[in-house]
């Protein structure tokens, strides 16, 4: 059996700065959330199509060792239509229900999703927390930066992506 791709040297690089800069980079994405500022949404799309550019997911995987998504009851079913899975027993194998009580996250990590390459077995139908990871190109960013300083603690391209606001503002 093929051992699980480790993440880039660079983009453990860019994590252990992220770690080491958390505390600042939450202080100011703190303060920038209680802000409004202009065109801030398309200023934060146009830093997420610049940083993925260059960042190749496959090459990291942290989120999905690390993290994992919040599963919702739409997720589950679509998830387990497409791969023929019984939605009762994958909730009772992977899941439990979320802090928040509105969902499920994973009982353990690594995902059980991610394969060895660091793709996903369900990449087209993954969770929308998935599909929308790390948060940048959705409206109203501005009020979930706090959200983005913790994604930038797993995820490579949202530490840069704080570097690029911060920078800016």
């Amino acid at each position: 059996m093929e051992e699980r791709k480790i993440i880039s040297e660079h983009y453990a690089h860019l994590l252990q700065r992220a770690a080491v800069r958390h505390a600042d980079i939450l202080k100011r994405m703190r303060y920038l959330s209680k802000l409004t500022k202009p065109s801030f949404d398309a200023k934060v799309h146009a830093w997420h199509d610049e940083v993925f550019s260059s960042i190749i997911c496959t090459d990291c995987g942290n989120c999905c060792r690390n993290y994992g998504p919040r599963f919702r009851e739409t997720d589950i079913k679509l998830m387990c239509k497409a791969s023929g899975r019984n939605p009762l027993e994958f909730k009772k194998r992977y899941l439990v229900p979320d802090s928040d009580g509105v969902g499920y996250e994973l009982r353990e990590l690594p995902c059980p999703l991610q394969n060895e390459d660091n793709t996903c077995s369900e990449y087209e139908h993954r969770t929308l927390s998935c599909q929308e990871f790390p948060h940048t190109e959705g409206r109203n960013i501005q009020k979930k930066l706090v959200g983005l300083a913790l994604d930038s603690l797993y995820c490579p391209a949202a530490y840069l992506i704080c570097e690029k606001i911060m920078a800016e503002y």
